[in-house]
């Protein structure tokens, strides 16, 4: 899974996570993660990237506030620098 970070506006972010294929036992341990905490996509879509088939989950960065550090942790690959210093906890 890798975390992205997109700058919408100086004041709004919002955070996907992107599954490939292969990653299905990991994107199991993100959906237990989210649905012990309550939380859930805002959307879910597919996308292709680079030829391949891509599952994204896409947030509001203020819905995942808390949660950044341990998604990132999970990730393979994440942009979590990019986050707003003010914002990341």
């Amino acid at each position: 899974m890798k975390l992205e970070v997109l700058n919408i506006t100086p004041e709004e972010q919002r955070i996907l996570l992107v599954f490939n294929e292969e990653e299905s036992e990991q994107r199991e341990k993100i959906d237990t993660y989210l649905k012990s905490h309550d939380l859930e996509p805002k959307r879910q879509y597919k996308e292709t990237r680079n030829d391949e088939e891509h599952l994204i989950y896409f947030f509001g960065q203020c819905y995942l506030e808390g949660h950044m550090d341990h998604l990132a942790s999970m990730a393979v690959d994440s942009n979590l620098d990019d986050l707003r210093p003010h914002i990341h906890k």
